[in-house]
C-alpha cells in the first residue's frame, strides 16, 4: 500500500497523446489498491485520459524560480 506523494511507474513514450495517457495510467492502477488522486499539468491529452477512466485528478505546474 503506498502512502502519501510516492512515485510508483514511469514510462517514455516517443509521442504524447491520449491513447499513450490512457494506457500508462491503466498500468498504474494495476499498482493501486485503491483510485489514486493524480496531479498533472497543462497537457490536455492526460486530463482526457483521466476524465475518460473517471478519476480524480488536480492540475499543478510548477514553475522554477
Amino acid at each position: 500500500m503506498l502512502e502519501g506523494n510516492e512515485l510508483i511507474l514511469m514510462r517514455v513514450y516517443t509521442t504524447r497523446n491520449y491513447l499513450t495517457a490512457k494506457s500508462f495510467i491503466k498500468e498504474v492502477l494495476n499498482c493501486c489498491e485503491n483510485k489514486p488522486k493524480f496531479v498533472v499539468d497543462k497537457a490536455p491529452w492526460l486530463k482526457r485520459a483521466l476524465e475518460s477512466l473517471g478519476l480524480d485528478f488536480e492540475h499543478e505546474t510548477f514553475r522554477e524560480a
